[in-house]
């Protein structure tokens, strides 16, 4: 094979990018960009200090310049899938989310066998709405991982969430319902499936159940207290409902969801 280090401005270069490696590792970004840069100037095609370079401009928010350095990563080298993958985040985050999705489904389509550009495909488009794409993403890498797994349950909860928001009811149950097989305790997917029970008239005493534990699991959360709150109203306890959505509302005062359940409650 031949030789990583041909010469000693490479050798130099491995120095600097190895120096900032480190110092990134150890949250210490500034003086990491100072070396990702150093090991630039003496080495332009350097893909592995390119794609950190390109990692810590996105860690700064500074995803405009993230996109120029990520684009200049080599295809063909072994950093390009990765590249590419960071330069779909920062297209997204820079709304320039055409280009993302666009350049996730051609990865999508020239790597069959790897969920991870469909995956990133999903979440993108589930954050701009655009649900009933999703939820087509999310199945794609589904099939591609094959047997899914405890570490799985996320990606279980998002394309529910898809299935969910496109009315896809009975897909989105079944699915919220594996994912707390894998993660019983789990508070977003508990929140999500028992509120949507309540907001649907469905398994009352189940989705109480579900948002005590919740609120249990994460008690400064006023998404979660407001649930708790809402099937308390609806089961017709009225003072628990206001006791909780008082306590939402002091969590989360500006949400105007909230505030209107809690108004429902004192009415």
């Amino acid at each position: 094979p031949a030789a990583i280090i041909g010469s000693a401005r490479d050798g130099l270069a491995e120095a600097l990018f190895n120096l900032a490696s480190v110092l990134y590792q150890e949250d210490a970004r500034d003086m990491a960009l100072v070396y990702a840069r150093l090991a630039l100037d003496i080495r332009k095609d350097y893909p592995a200090a390119q794609v950190l370079l390109g990692d810590l401009l996105a860690g700064e928010k500074l995803y405009a310049e993230a996109v120029t350095v990520y684009k200049g990563v080599d295809t063909k080298s072994p950093f390009g899938w990765q590249a590419r993958l960071a330069l779909a985040d920062a297209l997204n985050r820079i709304d320039r989310t055409p280009e993302a999705v666009t350049l996730l489904q051609a990865m999508s389509d020239e790597r069959k066998d790897s969920s991870d550009a469909p995956l990133m495909l999903g979440d993108i488009l589930r954050s701009s709405d655009r649900f009933e794409e999703a939820a087509k993403a999310y199945d794609q890498a589904i099939a591609r991982i094959g047997e899914l797994k405890k570490e799985h349950w996320s990606l279980l909860y998002y394309r529910g969430i898809a299935f969910e928001r496109s009315k896809q009811w009975d897909k989105a149950e079944a699915d919220f319902l594996k994912a707390l097989e894998f993660e019983p305790d789990q508070p977003y997917v508990l929140n999500y499936l028992a509120y949507t029970w309540v907001d649907k008239g469905l398994n009352y005493d189940r989705a109480l159940t579900m948002l005590n534990k919740a609120v249990e699991e994460k008690p400064e959360d006023g998404y979660i207290v407001d649930s708790l709150g809402w099937v308390y109203f609806r089961l017709g306890k009225y003072d628990q409902a206001v006791e909780q959505l008082e306590r939402a509302v002091e969590l989360v005062p500006g949400d105007a969801v909230i505030n209107d359940h809690l108004g429902d409650a004192y009415w």
